[in-house]
C-alpha cells in the first residue's frame, strides 16, 4: 500500500495532462533562471561575443515516483556587426513513473538595438516538440481496490503514445548600465534589466489555435505562458580599495501559465524573488518561490539557496571576459508538497569560446559611435 500512496502525485499529474481543454500543465521551471537565460527569454540569445555552451540539469521531488527530471543544452553566438544573436536550444523533460517525456529542439534568433546606456533586445524561437508516454507503467484509480490493491485493467483506452507538434516563443529585454538617482545619493554604475517573454505564442494569440499534444487525440492545445522578469546589480563602492568587488542584486520573476492570462484563479502562477550577493567573481543567493508573495500553507513554496560564479581558464584571460560559469542550487520545500518529496536540485554551467581578434568590432569603430552592445558580466 505504500507504493500506492506514492503513486498519487504522478497519477494526478498525468490525469490533468490527459483531460480536456480546461486542465493546465506547467512547463519546466528552473530556479537558476539566469543560468538558463535563453529558456527564460529568447531575447537573451547572443549577449556575449564568441560561442557559449550552456548546460543545466534539474532533479525535483525525486522521492515521489521519480519526480521531474529536466536537462537543457544551449549553444549560442553573437554577430556584433549586425546586432544578431543565434542559438540552438534543446530541452528534455521526464515526469513520473510513466516516463511522460517531452523533447524539444528550437532555433533562436535575436536582434539588439544598441544605445549609449541602454540596449533593447528582441528574440524569437521556433521549435519542434515531441511527447511520449509509457502507458504500461501507469495505474489509474479504477484499477485500485481498497482491500486487494491493484486489480483489473483501466477503462481508459490508450490512443497515442507519441505526439509531435510545432511551437513559437517571443521575448523582449531592456538592459541599462548607468547611475540611478541624482546628487550625492545616487547609485553609481548600476546594471538593470526588465523583460517579458511569451511562450506557446500560437495558443496565446488565437483561441482557435490547435496543438497536437493530446495522447487521447482530443481537441486541446498547450497552455500559453507569460514570464515577466527584472533585476538590478548595485555595486557597493564603499568597499573600493579593499580588493573586494561587492554588489547586491535583487531579482524578481513571475510565471503565468493558462489559457486566460489575466485570470489569476485559473492560471498556474509562480512568483520567485530574492537577493544575490556578488563578491568578486562569485555569488550567493537566497530566493523565495510561491504562488503568492506571502507564504501560504495550502500551496507549494520553497526557499532557493544558490551559489556559483565565474572562473578564468588561464591567467592570460582578462577578468572582463570570463570563460567558465558554474552554478548550484537547492529548493527547500517548506509547505505544500513538503520536504518529504525530496526538494529540488540544479547544476548549471556555461563555457564561452572567445572569438578571434579578426571577428570582433575594432576599438576604432566603437570610439566613433557612443552606441554599443552592453557586455554580460555577472548575470546580465
Amino acid at each position: 500500500m505504500n507504493q500506492l500512496r506514492w503513486l498519487a502525485p504522478a497519477v494526478i499529474l498525468l490525469v490533468l495532462c490527459l483531460k480536456g481543454p480546461s486542465a493546465i500543465c506547467q512547463d519546466p521551471s528552473f530556479s537558476q533562471f539566469y543560468a538558463n537565460r535563453v529558456y527564460l527569454n529568447p531575447a537573451f540569445a547572443g549577449l556575449e561575443s564568441g560561442v557559449s555552451v550552456t548546460g543545466i540539469s534539474r532533479l525535483q521531488w525525486y522521492n515521489a515516483d521519480q519526480g521531474f527530471r529536466s536537462v537543457g543544452l544551449t549553444v549560442e553566438t553573437q554577430l556584433p556587426i549586425v546586432g544578431l544573436g543565434l542559438a540552438l536550444n534543446l530541452l528534455s523533460d521526464t515526469e513520473g513513473i510513466g516516463n511522460l517525456q517531452t523533447n524539444q529542439a528550437g532555433i533562436v534568433l535575436s536582434y539588439t538595438i544598441p544605445g549609449r546606456k541602454n540596449n533593447i533586445h528582441f528574440g524569437m524561437e521556433g521549435r519542434i516538440a515531441q511527447k511520449s508516454i509509457n502507458w504500461d507503467a501507469l495505474i489509474f484509480s479504477d484499477q485500485i481496490d481498497p482491500i486487494y490493491g491493484v486489480v483489473g485493467s483501466s477503462s481508459l483506452q490508450p490512443v497515442l503514445d507519441k505526439v509531435t507538434y510545432g511551437d513559437f516563443d517571443f521575448g523582449i529585454v531592456w538592459r541599462r548600465e548607468g547611475d540611478l538617482g541624482s546628487g550625492k545619493k545616487r547609485l553609481r554604475d548600476v546594471r538593470s534589466q526588465l523583460g517579458i517573454s511569451f511562450h506557446h505564442l500560437p495558443s496565446l494569440v488565437s483561441k482557435s489555435a490547435k496543438g497536437n499534444d493530446s495522447f487521447l487525440n482530443r481537441d486541446t492545445r498547450i497552455a500559453p505562458r507569460i514570464t515577466i522578469h527584472g533585476g538590478l546589480i548595485i555595486p557597493l563602492h564603499f568597499f573600493k580599495g579593499t580588493g573586494l568587488d561587492i554588489a547586491l542584486s535583487p531579482n524578481l520573476k513571475l510565471d503565468m501559465q493558462g489559457h486566460k492570462p489575466l485570470n489569476v484563479k485559473e492560471n498556474i502562477n509562480v512568483t520567485t524573488f530574492g537577493m544575490y550577493g556578488l563578491i568578486n567573481s562569485f555569488y550567493l543567493g537566497l530566493l523565495y518561490q510561491n504562488r503568492f508573495f506571502a507564504p501560504n500553507a495550502t500551496h507549494t513554496d520553497a526557499f532557493i539557496l544558490t551559489i556559483g560564479g565565474y572562473a578564468l581558464s588561464s591567467k592570460r584571460t582578462s577578468s572582463k571576459d570570463p570563460r567558465l560559469f558554474f552554478g548550484l542550487s537547492a529548493d527547500i520545500n517548506s509547505t505544500g508538497v513538503g520536504p518529504v518529496a525530496g526538494n529540488a536540485f540544479e547544476l548549471a554551467f556555461r563555457y564561452r569560446f572567445l572569438p578571434k581578434a579578426g571577428l570582433t568590432v575594432s576599438n576604432s569603430k566603437r570610439k566613433r559611435s557612443r552606441k554599443k552592445q552592453l557586455d554580460c558580466k555577472d548575470f546580465f
